[in-house]
């Protein structure tokens, strides 16, 4: 199915919405076919509504990531104060020399600048502001005895007084990690990271739709056969009653017995019971479709009816699969594979990342500024253009960890997780490689299946109406015809199951080669995210 079709198909799912006048028959039955509850369980199926809202929280997660290299505007202001205790009366010499006063010291540094951090892991700041610094000498009056011991006694008055010292500074920094947190394009692994998330997230998507498809095609046929289950149920009925009727009539000729027609009559009790059991299978199987594929949100949407429109094919091919292109196909088209490469993908990059975390540190920072003193913070601010006021500092930072235990053991651990990811890998592909055979082997066993219920039935059929006549021409017994009823009505059964687990046969091998959802005409779509191009912000 081309992607044209795909689009005509999604609009008559739309327009065929259960409840919609497209609805054939009485209020409340659904006509549907195979297609369209396809279409509507991927548009409508609670499990793939939650696996596309993954999809998106990735894809949100992996837009964050890229918010450790936004740049911000930061503004901080310091004021801090603190009072010096004045010292005792000091003398020299004999001669009283004072006290030192109390000291009052106020700070006020305000900053305003930009910082951020480049994909090179580089960080980056430039920053300017007024720094304002001032002194309060606090006076005080004490009395001392002057000269000691002179009984004389004098008042001592110190001043007060007040200074401040206002500097301007700007400086641009950059700081480079040259070993850990700066090599194998650690900076960017957790980009990395977040990318295949996000693709871990579509494929778990893609996986879902699979299980989906699945579940809605085997309920599907589970309702065509429950349906033609009940037919055949009635039309045993039928057969029961009609054996009633010539048993009823023999009776009266005398040619048959009263208990003849009291077996007869249980065994069209039996089957009416039958008849009950396979209406309410039939419920079950609507139900179990509705929950699949309409998801419906009140109870009267469980009263409604399906019926089924589009039936398997009565003539299967010989039943011969190309196992080798099969496996092929499992192995490059599976979600569960594609997941679990992802996954190893995903392992190599955290083991990337903790050989860098295992690395000493050894950062290096250039700062280069201007400053100025003046009396005011304005003309101190405007002073800052004099290159001859500046300054430039070259700053190394070396860090060894001894043991290196922390780094040296998330390291190992890492490392456990690649193998066992690929493992894991390896598990999934031998898996696959199994289900397709398996799968592939059913199918044929289903189609020489159905070829033999097919021939079965028909034999079958011929040994009922010749017992059948037989009995009408008073050559056979009630017994031997309820028998050969049975017999008939078995292999209709038989066939009936064969065709769907044919069906069902077909439908898992698709899955099991990855080729389901292109079969019935959806192409899946994996979400894309760039680590070149940052995501708008919000």
């Amino acid at each position: 199915m081309n992607v044209l079709a795909l689009l005509v198909l999604s609009v008559l799912a739309m327009q065929d919405a259960p409840g919609s006048a497209s609805d054939s028959g009485e209020q409340g039955v659904i006509s549907l076919s195979l297609e369209r509850a396809i279409a509507e369980s991927l548009r409508n199926n609670l499990g793939m509504l939650a696996a596309e809202l993954d999809t998106e929280a990735s894809i949100a997660q992996f837009g964050s990531t890229w918010g450790d290299f936004d740049s911000e505007f930061f503004v901080t202001v310091d004021n801090s104060n603190s009072v010096q205790a004045p010292a005792p009366v000091t003398f020299a010499g004999g001669v009283n020399v004072g006290a030192s006063p109390t000291t009052e010291f106020d700070l006020l540094v305000a900053r305003a600048g930009f910082r951020g951090r480049l994909e090179t892991g580089t960080s980056w700041e430039l920053s300017g502001g007024p720094t304002k610094a001032q002194t309060t000498v606090h006076s005080f009056t004490t009395t001392v005895e002057s000269p000691p011991g002179s009984g004389n006694y004098v008042k001592v008055n110190n001043p007060r007084s007040k200074s401040n010292n206002i500097t301007g500074q700007w400086t641009f920094s950059l700081t480079q990690p040259l070993l850990r947190g700066g090599t194998d394009d650690y900076p960017m692994s957790g980009l990395e990271l977040a990318a295949k998330d996000v693709s871990i997230a579509g494929v778990a998507s893609q996986s879902r739709a699979y299980t989906t498809l699945v579940e809605v095609v085997t309920a599907y046929w589970n309702l065509v056969y429950s349906r033609q289950n009940l037919d055949t149920v009635k039309m045993s009925v039928g057969l029961a009653e009609d054996l009633l009727s010539i048993t009823q009539r023999k009776f009266q000729q005398g040619i048959q017995n009263r208990i003849d027609i009291i077996e007869v009559e249980a065994d069209l009790a039996r089957r009416e019971e039958e008849l009950l059991t396979a209406k309410n299978a039939v419920r079950q199987a609507v139900d179990e479709l509705l929950k699949i594929a309409f998801a419906p949100e009140s109870r009267e949407e469980w009263n409604r009816d399906i019926i089924p429109v589009t039936e398997y094919e009565t003539a299967p091919d010989d039943g011969e699969v190309n196992t080798e292109a099969a496996v092929r196909d499992a192995l490059a088209l599976r979600p569960d594979v594609a997941s679990a490469r992802l996954d190893l993908e995903r392992a190599e990059i955290e083991v990337r990342r903790a050989v860098n975390q295992a690395r000493p540190r050894l950062d290096v920072t250039g700062s280069y500024g201007l400053n100025s003193n003046e009396e005011t913070t304005a003309s101190a601010m405007r002073s800052l253009h004099d290159s001859n006021l500046s300054e430039l500092r070259v700053f190394i930072d070396y860090q060894f960890s001894i043991g290196n235990r922390t780094a040296g053991y998330a390291l190992r651990r890492r490392k456990i997780d690649r193998e066992r990811a690929s493992v894991s890998l390896r598990e999934v592909e031998v898996g696959a490689v199994s289900e397709v055979r398996s799968s592939a082997r059913d199918v044929t066993l289903q189609t020489e299946r159905v070829k033999a219920t097919a021939g079965t039935t028909r034999l079958r059929l011929e040994v009922y109406e010749g017992e059948r006549r037989r009995l009408e021409n008073d050559l056979s017994t009630a017994f031997q015809v309820r028998e050969a009823q049975r017999d008939y009505l078995a292999a209709v059964d038989e066939e009936t199951r064969a065709r769907l687990d044919l069906a069902i046969a077909q439908t898992s091998l698709l899955a099991s080669r990855g080729r389901l959802l292109e079969h019935y005409g959806f192409v899946p779509s994996m979400p894309v995210v760039s680590l070149e191009d940052a995501p708008p912000s919000l």
